[in-house]
Order: structure tokens, then sequence, then C-alpha cells
């Protein structure tokens, strides 16, 4: 097998940097939501303090990227097994980690998300219109192809919306009283598909944080 010219190395492009991608979950239904039920709540457990979207993604320390995969259906042919796909499933479980700060308002925020799905205390479950929200995962471009590239699609690299997005579980881990080491809380999110066609489609573009 011949060898690759060092012209042909040089001429790829210039290798994804994690800081190059970032998230923003909608502040609309879901988030606004809860910081107004514990915003209520306090009242009682003095629990008060909550956070924002953009907080939430400023104290995260990293995230997973959402994948595709795809079932399969089995037969058999002659005696050999042959495999073939089915439908694409592009749903999936989305993990975070974030950094707590020193007024527990990221698991105030977590937390009350939760109580909209299902309120332990009194029972209720809230319809999905309330708790289900949407994130955009987003690379960004760090050059301008040309100018139609950027007045259409905004100089952006890929962009990929989440959709029926919101919290199924949150740990915080082993905690030592001794170490000076910040409190960091893993979350998982579900979200039922994704489409890189968020704001084309008609859905909620997340213009408000």
């Amino acid at each position: 097998m011949a060898l690759h010219s060092l012209n042909s190395i040089r001429k790829l492009d210039d290798p994804l940097k994690q800081f190059q991608i970032k998230f923003t979950i909608s502040m609309i239904p879901a988030l606004s939501l809860a910081i107004a039920q514990q915003a209520t709540a306090s009242i009682l457990n003095g629990n008060f303090d909550t956070v924002n979207a953009e907080t939430l993604e400023l104290r995260c320390t990293s995230f997973t990227y959402p994948g595709t995969k795809l079932d399969q259906s089995e037969t058999v042919i002659a005696g050999f097994r042959r495999k073939l796909g089915t439908i694409q499933n592009k749903s999936g479980i989305w993990e975070c980690k974030i950094t707590e700060d020193q007024n527990g308002a990221i698991l105030n925020t977590i937390q009350s998300w939760c109580d909209l799905i299902h309120n332990p205390t009194t029972g209720s479950r809230l319809p999905s219109t309330t708790y289900v929200s949407t994130c955009l995962v987003e690379i960004e471009s760090l050059h301008e192809r040309n100018e139609l590239w950027k007045k259409v699609y905004r100089g952006r690299g890929r962009k990929i919306w989440l959709k029926g997005f919101y919290p199924i579980e949150y740990t915080v881990g082993q905690i030592d009283a001794s170490s000076s080491n910040p409190v960091e809380i893993n979350v998982k999110f579900n979200y039922d598909w994704w489409t890189e066609t968020g704001g084309l489609a008609g859905y909620s573009t997340l213009g408000t944080l």
C-alpha cells in the first residue's frame, strides 16, 4: 500500500477541538416553570436559589454528544443468516457533569424540574407539555467559508436539536468532607429524537434564554 504524500496530509482540515462544542437548553417551558415552582416551594423549605440555562452551560464541565443506532431484522436464506437494516433510532440518554455552587442552586433547579414530572410530596404528575424541553448541541465553526455561507448558515458548523428533552436521573456521588474539590452533579437527560433542522422545521429555535 502506497504512503500518502505530505501535501495530502497538510490539506486536511484542522481537528475539531472539544472547546468548540457547546449546548443550550431552552428556558421555555420546563426550566422557567421549574424555577417558578422552586420559588414557591422556597417559602417552606428555604431552598430559594436556582439557575438559568446559561448558568447550567457555564458550570457544565463535560457532556456527551448524541449519536444514532439502526435496528436490524434477521432472516435465514439457505442456511445463512442475513441481517438487514430497518428503522433509524435517534433516541438516547444525554449525560452531563455540572459543578454545583455554594447555594445548591443546581440541585434545586434539577430537582424542581424532576418534580414537574412527578412530585412525590403531592403525588401530582403534570402533562409532558410542562416538563419537556429542547436542547441545542452546537459545533462552532472557527472560520467563515464564504459570504453566502455566512448569511445563510450564520457561519456556524453542525447543529443538532434534542427533542423530548427532560432529566431522568441525577447523582452527586460520595462527598469527601476533608477535600476542597468542588462538588459535581452527574445528570442524565432523556431525548426522544434529534434533528438537524430544528429551526427550519417550525420548532422552537431557543431564542429565549
